[in-house]
């Protein structure tokens, strides 16, 4: 697919996302200046690379990469303090029963900012030739923040937050600016879900660039001939079957995302108790490869 500035990386729960994203920032370091902004509360992604970001500062992993931490909330002080420059005013309001009824009575403001600021960030990478990443919430949640600007425009019909709106859908729409990865297992529900996810953004929010990467494929050990030579030996024959039936998932997989237009990266199962830097560098090196022009 064409790489654009901007990359959400979302997905079901469970499919490895955080992880996927991680090393996706890494591998796109190789090839341009690369910025990872961690959507997750619990910072994972930040976390698997050794970084530790506030929500004041970003935390740099080396050279070409650094990571950030976003928050709606965050994003919602940042917009009042930029509209209200005099600090104790700004912060008066932020602390106001007044203006908690506000936010309450337009649903859904802190995460239309929140992608306001990725808008302005994907802007930026593209001015500076670099490129963001984004360790998004899971597909449903996502799904719902990337559908908010629709709510906005409705919401506002007209003025300043009708025109961000607009920016931020045709944001959404260029290819060259934004597009998602789908993190996905072989398993039916993860399957199913992915599907319907990229559906909902190609035809709700008309999001052109949308592909997948089939996490956690175990590699292929035998073939038809040695497989049959196993019969002698029932406890390996068994272990041997159970791979080839979860090699058969990942094809399945694979035709599936296919028959629905979605191009796919596999990534390879990595058999490893946890999750840490040196494993990510690995997937990294798996990405950076895919990604080659």
């Amino acid at each position: 697919m064409t790489t654009p500035r901007l990359i959400f990386v979302t997905g079901k729960g469970g499919t490895g996302k955080s992880t996927i994203a991680a090393a996706l920032a890494q591998a796109l370091s190789r090839r341009r200046p690369t910025t990872l902004a961690d959507l997750d509360r619990r910072l994972s992604a930040a976390t698997l690379l050794g970084a530790a970001p506030s929500a004041d500062a970003a935390a740099r992993v080396n050279a070409t990469l650094e990571v950030v931490a976003l928050s709606p909330r965050t994003e919602l002080e940042a917009f009042i303090r930029r509209i209200v420059p005099v600090g104790a005013i700004s912060r008066r309001m932020l602390r106001s029963r007044t203006f908690g009824y506000v936010t309450a009575a337009l649903p859904g403001l802190e995460a239309f900012l929140l992608l306001e600021r990725l808008r302005i960030m994907a802007g930026d990478a593209a001015l500076e030739d670099r490129y963001v990443v984004i360790d998004a919430p899971a597909s449903g949640t996502a799904l719902e923040l990337l559908a908010v600007a629709g709510g906005i425009k409705r919401l506002a019909p007209a003025g300043s937050l009708n025109r961000l709106a607009h920016g931020v859908e045709s944001f959404l729409e260029d290819p060259h600016q934004f597009g998602v990865i789908l993190t996905v297992t072989p398993e039916d529900l993860a399957l199913r879900e992915a599907i319907e996810t990229a559906t909902a953004l190609r035809e709700r929010l008309r999001v052109a660039t949308v592909a997948a990467v089939i996490n956690r494929a175990p590699e292929q050990l035998f073939d038809r001939e040695e497989l049959g030579a196993l019969h002698a030996l029932p406890a390996h024959a068994k272990f041997a079957r159970r791979r080839e039936s979860e090699r058969r998932l990942v094809r399945s997989a694979r035709s599936t995302l296919a028959r629905a237009g979605i191009d796919t990266v596999e990534l390879p199962m990595m058999y490893r108790p946890a999750m840490g830097g040196g494993e990510v560098a690995q997937l990294a090196v798996e990405l950076a490869a895919a990604l080659q022009p």
